[in-house]
């Protein structure tokens, strides 16, 4: 089946939302399965959308079928060609200096929800959080992973940001020269169109802050982390909306 561009917009469907990697014939995760059938209670014959997570979705009848191949018995029924929606732009990317993991979770939760586009895992001298089972394939990155996809369901967003494994703040300023950083001392205000780095608890080393050709602020009161976090996707998000 051919795509093509969609009338429809994901958001606006108001219907529960799930991710899976083929629109043709999806296996749904026992996660996904779970939440469908248990948290969201949804019976035999209720609609849903599905998505790749790439822009792409479709809508689908729920129904449970005991010989089906996925476990659980539960399986998608399409009752719509696939829809396409554009990624939004300019995109929002942010380097994260980690705070303790399950902080780290919750910020990224929300920064999903409100429409991060890539967020790459940095730690830096004052950071924090442990590296370890944050690298690709890692336990921790994996859990991640398993957060930003519930959110990008429940906010139902036809894409799922890119995480990017942990590196080196010093790399992530290498990768994006024109990258700005919050800090109390910051004067000027975020710019829409650039990389932000969110800053560890303990600041930033004077080394550090020289990388930065660009120093934003978020006001007179210094914010925790995974709250700064938010705050900047949020502000980028209302910019990038022409809200703000």
């Amino acid at each position: 089946m051919t795509s093509k561009p969609a009338n429809p917009v994901l958001a606006e469907s108001g219907i529960a939302h799930v991710i899976a990697q083929d629109l043709l014939a999806p296996e749904l995760s026992e996660d996904v399965q779970h939440h469908l059938g248990t948290v969201r209670r949804l019976r035999t014959g209720d609609a849903i959308t599905v998505g790749d997570g790439d822009g792409r979705w479709r809508t689908a009848i729920l129904a449970r079928d005991a010989r089906g191949s996925n476990r659980g018995g539960i399986r998608i029924e399409f009752s719509s060609e696939i829809f396409e929606e554009a990624r939004l732009s300019p995109e929002i990317v942010a380097g994260f200096c980690l705070p303790s993991l399950d902080r780290a979770r919750w910020a990224l939760q929300k920064m999903t929800e409100i429409g991060v586009d890539t967020v790459h895992l940095l730690y830096s001298t004052f950071s924090s959080t442990r590296r370890s089972g944050l690298e690709a394939g890692g336990s921790e990155y994996e859990k991640l992973l398993d957060v930003v996809r519930e959110a990008a369901m429940q906010s139902r967003s036809p894409y799922l940001p890119r995480i990017v494994p942990i590196d080196s703040l010093e790399n992530f300023v290498n990768m994006y020269p024109k990258c700005g950083v919050c800090t109390y001392s910051g004067e000027s205000a975020l710019i829409a169109s650039e990389p932000v780095v969110i800053g560890p608890e303990g600041g930033f080393s004077d080394f550090e802050l020289e990388l930065f050709s660009r120093k934003y602020s978020l006001g007179r009161n210094v914010l925790r982390s995974e709250t700064a976090a938010v705050l900047i996707t949020g502000v980028l998000a209302m910019k990038r909306s022409g809200l703000l």
